[in-house]
């Protein structure tokens, strides 16, 4: 063989390595799952204060509140896309979180100041026609959302990061928007 086949043979290898290793890992959709991965996400000290910037997942304000079909993404500070208003969620628990708003495309970047209607309970029910995730606030129900997708990816621009999609399909629109 010749060196500048060698030389396309070793490209190749390193080239389909790199792109296979960037691959999204589809994630099982059930309860347990979804829960250990919520509880993996928590970044809280432990001084019975929450920090809302503390590892939320994050989705597009605008196609929260007016779209059906809602992605959300953690950690939040690797979206790709440049959003400017976000809305997060950010774990305390791994059944709980507090919703917050946030706008990062002027500086400073700002959040709204969360109050009791921006802390939410989930709870996941599995049915024959799929899995949910209910949102509770103060003990109502306010949405309901069935989970399409958890994906699992490397992150490319943080080596050794670990990214989830969660890709939600809006049910039903109770109350407690915005």
């Amino acid at each position: 063989m010749t060196t500048l086949k060698i030389l396309l043979r070793f490209i190749i290898i390193l080239i389909s390595n790199f792109t296979f290793s960037q691959v999204s890992e589809s994630q099982k959709i059930n309860e347990k799952n979804i829960l250990k991965i919520f509880k993996s996400t928590i970044d809280q000290d432990k001084r019975n204060r929450i920090s809302v910037t503390a590892n939320p997942w994050s989705t597009e304000s605008e196609n929260y509140l007016k779209s059906d079909t809602v992605k959300f993404i953690n950690p939040s500070n690797k979206i790709d896309e440049n959003y400017c208003h976000l809305i997060n969620w950010t774990f305390y628990r791994k059944n709980k979180f507090i919703r917050s708003y946030g706008e990062y495309c002027n500086e400073p970047a700002n959040e709204k100041v969360t109050n009791e209607n921006d802390y939410f309970e989930l709870k996941i029910n599995e049915t024959i026609h799929g899995t949910f995730l209910e949102l509770y606030n103060k003990n109502k129900i306010v949405e309901n959302f069935q989970i399409i997708s958890i994906e699992k990816k490397q992150s490319l621009s943080y080596k050794n990061e670990i990214q989830y999609i969660l890709t939600l399909k809006r049910k039903n629109k109770k109350s407690g928007s915005r």
